[in-house]
Formats: structure tokens, sequence, C-alpha cells
């Protein structure tokens, strides 16, 4: 369950994985931010959870598309009917 305040979002990337791989490795230094799951081979995961505030997922979400290797998205509940 998320802390109060804070919601899940998908890190993904748009390429290789080596650009989600060195995000993941930098996240000790994120107070703000909260590593939930890693999704994909060990060595070469695609997928990031995390769990942080709406205005850090925003400013995530900036930076990510100057560099065009990393997306951010809300993560939602799948449902088979939508």
């Amino acid at each position: 369950m998320p802390n109060q305040g804070t919601n899940r979002y998908i890190v993904h990337a748009t390429g290789d994985g080596t650009a989600l791989a060195e995000f993941i490795a930098g996240l000790p230094s994120q107070p703000a931010i909260r590593l939930v799951e890693v999704i994909g081979p060990h060595d070469r995961p695609h997928t990031a959870v995390i769990e942080t505030d709406a205005a850090t997922a925003l400013q995530l979400q900036e930076n990510f598309r100057h560099s065009n290797k990393l997306m951010i998205e809300p993560d939602r509940p799948l449902s088979l009917f939508q």
C-alpha cells in the first residue's frame, strides 16, 4: 500500500535498458523515490515500479522527455473489461 501522498509509477526503458539500470542504481541517492519492484532479467531490467509523490513524478517526466531513454506513467490496475 502506498504511503500517504505517494503513488506508484512505472518507469520503462525505450531502448536497450542501460538508462533504466543507471536510474535504478541512482535511486539510493533519491530519498523521495522508493523502488517497489524491478521487472525483467536481472542483468537487463526493462521496467521499474516506483513509489513517489506527484511533483517528483512530474520532474522525472520532464527529465526523461529530454533524454528520450526512459518513460514514466502512473501504475494502474489491469482490468479484463475496460
